[in-house]
């Protein structure tokens, strides 16, 4: 199922949808001012060390997941454009959604998830037309032993 939420687009099951909807609801809007919106990246309630590591372990990431979470973890503190993400994963951009859906599900579908949880940050980028990403600071050492 693929739905648009004030210009976002969401795809996943209609209960994965709805989920999201769920712990969407009351968070900031996109057309907030970029200082909340900033704000609100910030104040994510994260995955646990223990679930992020048994989400990257309980079975073998892709060579592009790879790609995606080293290229974060290396740049850490700083945000990753998503036109580069594509581009060192040699992925489209709709493939590239596909990659960050997988990743999701895999996510969501690790024993000790917690609904409204995250295991990065993503915000719009105005200047660069696309999305950018982040690790929190506790999941970069994680990801580094998990890709490893």
């Amino acid at each position: 199922m693929r739905a648009t939420i004030d210009g976002v687009v969401v795809e996943g099951t209609p209960e994965e949808v709805a989920a999201f909807l769920a712990a969407m609801k009351g968070k900031h809007h996109p057309h907030a001012s970029s200082q909340k919106a900033a704000d609100a990246v910030d104040r994510h309630p994260y995955l646990n060390e223990d679930t992020a590591f048994r989400a990257l372990k309980r079975r073998p990431l892709s060579p592009e997941q790879k790609i995606f979470l080293s290229k974060l973890a290396l740049e850490y503190p700083n945000w990753t454009l998503a036109s580069d993400l594509q581009q060192i994963t040699n992925y489209s951009k709709a493939q590239f959604s596909g990659l960050l859906g997988a990743f999701g599900k895999r996510v969501a579908s690790t024993e000790g998830f917690e609904s409204g949880t995250w295991f990065y940050d993503g915000k719009w980028n105005y200047e660069s037309d696309c999305y950018q990403y982040r690790l929190p600071e506790h999941l970069v050492e994680v990801v580094n032993r998990a890709i490893k």
